[in-house]
């Protein structure tokens, strides 16, 4: 193996040696950074899918950026903590080499444990988006008018996307780039790690979308004049739409969105891990 593709897994070892409070530190710094960069992203992309006329308007569109923060930053949390236990009890030691089947499957196990965070966080994200207000605010109307049991609209699939998209950026996109440097000896490590990026994106936008669709219109809806369970807001939306490509609204911004949210998430995590941890990477 070449030096520079030997040093990237050894740092991938390393990555995976972190301890649950070094993972939640570093979940924590990375989401926030990555959540601020793609705000306008997600909001485009809520916008269409609730079909909310389109802005430009800083004021608006990065309304609601500290529950965004406050979400990215709790889930990728939780994600890493997760995700990095589950790991350690498959290979025991840091020095263990994961086949792709164990990455993806603690990611994916990782990410559905983050689901009912999700949940909340988003939910109130949303109803700020469409309704503005402050987030204690928002909370406390969506408690008084629906009780606390509101706050959870929208858990199924809150918890069955988390859980593809982290089976995609902790699982998929690490044992795909990792895949293309041990096999296909005529790229560079930038390259498998675009290619990695570009590919785990598209697919578990792909997989999810319908799934993030039916769930951002049920929290737009809290009052379910419209939208009510999962499966009935897909089917809804097919109704109004003739067609399947309902449950696509807003994919080119999303597919786009975690497009980025790869790119940033494995690069950020490599880099503030040096930076927060240096002593795990003398």
């Amino acid at each position: 193996m070449p030096p520079g593709e030997a040093a990237q897994a050894a740092h991938e070892d390393k990555l995976r040696s972190l301890d649950e409070r070094q993972n939640l530190g570093l979940g924590i710094v990375t989401g926030v950074v990555e959540q601020v960069t793609t705000q306008p992203i997600l909001f485009w992309k809520n916008s269409v899918q609730q079909g909310v006329p389109f802005t430009l308007n800083p004021r608006t569109v990065f309304r609601g950026t500290a529950a965004s923060c406050t979400n990215m930053a709790t889930l990728t949390g939780i994600q890493f903590i997760s995700s990095g236990y589950l790991q350690k009890l498959v290979t025991g030691d840091a020095g263990t080499k994961m086949n792709w089947g164990q990455e993806v499957s603690c990611a994916f196990l990782g990410g559905a444990i983050s689901g009912p965070a999700c949940c909340v966080l988003e939910l109130v994200m949303i109803q700020q988006q469409r309704y503005g207000g402050t987030m204690p605010g928002t909370i406390s109307r969506i408690v008084s008018t629906h009780g606390v049991l509101g706050l959870m609209r929208g858990l199924v699939g809150s918890t069955g996307r988390e859980a593809v998209f982290t089976a995609g950026y902790l699982g998929f996109l690490p044992a795909t780039q990792k895949y293309i440097r041990e096999h296909v000896t005529v790229v560079s490590p930038e390259v498998a790690q675009g290619v990695g990026t570009v590919s785990a994106g598209l697919l578990c936008g792909a997989i999810t979308q319908p799934m993030d669709t039916a769930k951002t219109c049920m929290q737009g809806d809290l009052e379910r004049k419209r939208y009510g369970s999962l499966l009935g807001t897909m089917r809804t939306l097919m109704s109004e739409c003739g067609n399947v490509k309902a449950l696509y609204r807003g994919y080119l911004w999303r597919s786009t969105n975690i497009v980025v949210d790869f790119f940033l998430l494995d690069f950020l995590s490599r880099h503030i891990a040096r930076v927060i941890f240096p002593s795990k990477f003398e």
